[in-house]
């Protein structure tokens, strides 16, 4: 026996879907979507039948707990059963998530969808605008922004959820007011200056927020157990954390599935590094001028928010069955990363899927598989070449690493520069210990550089990079219409 998934999702919507499937085996949940007809066998039809089977209040307090393009698909059929007007159907739902929130259920809300379709391309530009009306941004930054954005939107329909990270060298270079931008056009932000590593966890299990992190290299490099919590939500099949409640210590699994911005002055930890994508925040220049972004005058923002949410609600199908081709510079988990981004191009079209790709080439391979044992291969090829050696002592290349000021070699540990010792713990996993090299008459402790060959060939395979260049940084307000000038019709 078949059936259309759309039929059973019209009938019962998301939250119903999921009780039907409750111990039915064969489909994962996840992979039924509003365009894709599922073969489901008759245990499923007759769970899903069963579950249709609800009182008005039961069917209202179903439809409180839908996202709002689930509701939106289905809030004309559901109060035509119910024999009543959408607009009472509407207030009815708002008045119990209101008493829901008061209550303590959550107090972050659902952005209500734009009414009229959105042009994918034209709303990626007018973000883009806006980003750049506000802050001062390296080329492409003001792109990402925009592509990430659409990306929150859109989470669940990806399998990957790439950090955005901005990080400035100094204070007063425009992280909160990223982070302020971002919070008025992302769907329920969730902003926290600091948070331990329960709170996190449990936030997002509770309200399924978008994460907005400021001030993080205040806490986060020393927290050990919050920066496992945060790598463990950039792919959903292992965004869990397992923890026990109550007086009886009953285990219990948490979501750590959310979208995750995070601004700090300096870097992200190695691990959490290539987990992400980058903006490199700098001080506004005197003939530099942005808008200021006022927290009493952000109206403009709503609007780009409820145009976004409409955006991913209508092609929320199309971006889970994506599989975009990548650019050649971008291996490994920064594919990974960008890849999401680069799937929202394709689809809003326009210019974006030629742009995003030329951006995620420049910015995504800098940042490829930046752990932090692929960042000291970097460095020290980078510090062979320089003195033109075939061999140098672990002395010799420790001095020279914390000679660098913007990697993490001169405070390796605790505030103190990396040692010999270290640094032969951080190779040894590539297979690169260090031996006796003798240089004229002296013999001491160190590497030959042969012995990186291998390292270096599997994980910095040599690949140019365009560096990216300064963006003029002018206000158009052209595009920073609230409905813009290529909105569907239909």
């Amino acid at each position: 026996m078949t059936t259309d998934a759309n039929d059973i999702a019209r009938k019962l919507g998301a939250a119903g879907l999921r009780r039907a499937w409750d111990g039915a085996a064969v489909i994962p949940l996840h992979k039924l979507n509003n365009e894709t007809a599922e073969v489901i066998n008759e245990r499923e039809i007759a769970a899903a039948a069963c579950a249709g089977k609800e009182t008005p209040e039961e069917k209202i307090a179903r439809l409180t707990t839908l996202k709002p393009f689930d509701y939106d698909r289905l809030r004309e059929s559901e109060a035509k059963d119910l024999g009543i007007r959408v607009a009472t159907l509407d207030a009815e739902v708002k008045r119990l998530r209101r008493a829901e929130a008061e209550d303590g259920g959550t107090f972050l809300e659902d952005p209500q969808p734009w009414p009229d379709q959105v042009d994918g391309a034209d709303l990626l530009d007018r973000l883009t605008a806006t980003a750049k009306a506000h802050l001062v941004l390296p080329s492409g930054a003001a792109e990402v922004l925009a592509l990430w954005t659409l990306f929150t939107h859109a989470h669940d329909a990806f399998s990957v959820s790439p950090v955005l990270c901005a990080t400035s060298p100094t204070p007063a270079c425009g992280k909160t007011t990223l982070l302020t931008l971002l919070g008025g056009i992302v769907p329920r932000p969730l902003t926290a200056s600091n948070i331990s590593p329960a709170a996190l966890f449990r936030a997002v299990e509770k309200w399924s927020p978008c994460v907005l992190v400021d001030e993080a290299d205040t806490f986060l490099r020393d927290d050990d157990e919050l920066r496992g919590i945060l790598n463990s939500g950039h792919s959903r099949a292992n965004a869990f954390v397992i923890r026990t409640q109550g007086d009886e210590h009953e285990p219990k699994r948490f979501s750590t599935w959310a979208p995750k911005a995070i601004a700090l002055i300096g870097k992200l930890p190695a691990t959490l590094a290539s987990r992400a994508v980058h903006i490199e925040l700098r001080r506004m220049r005197a003939d530099e001028y942005v808008r200021p972004l006022r927290l009493d005058r952000l109206d403009h923002l709503p609007p780009l928010q409820q145009q976004a949410a409409r955006w991913a609600a209508d092609n929320a199908a199309q971006l889970y069955r994506a599989d975009p081709e990548m650019p050649a510079a971008l291996f490994g988990r920064a594919a990974d990363n960008w890849r999401p981004l680069i799937a929202i191009a394709d689809l809003a079209g326009g210019t974006w899927p030629k742009k995003a790709r030329s951006i995620a080439a420049t910015m995504g391979a800098a940042q490829a598989e930046q752990t932090l044992g692929i960042m000291l291969l970097e460095d020290v090829r980078a510090v062979f070449h320089k003195r033109k050696a075939d061999r140098l002592a672990s002395s010799e290349i420790v001095e020279a690493l914390t000679a660098m000021e913007h990697r993490p070699w001169p405070e390796f540990s605790r505030g103190k520069p990396i040692t010999p010792r270290q640094l032969a713990k951080l190779l040894d996993p590539f297979g690169v210990t260090p031996g006796t090299i003798r240089s004229g008459t002296v013999t001491t402790k160190g590497y030959y550089l042969s012995a990186f060959d291998d390292a270096f060939e599997r994980y910095i395979p040599s690949k140019s990079v365009t560096p990216s260049q300064p963006l003029e940084n002018k206000e158009n307000d052209s595009l920073l219409s609230v409905t813009g000038g290529n909105a569907c019709d239909g």
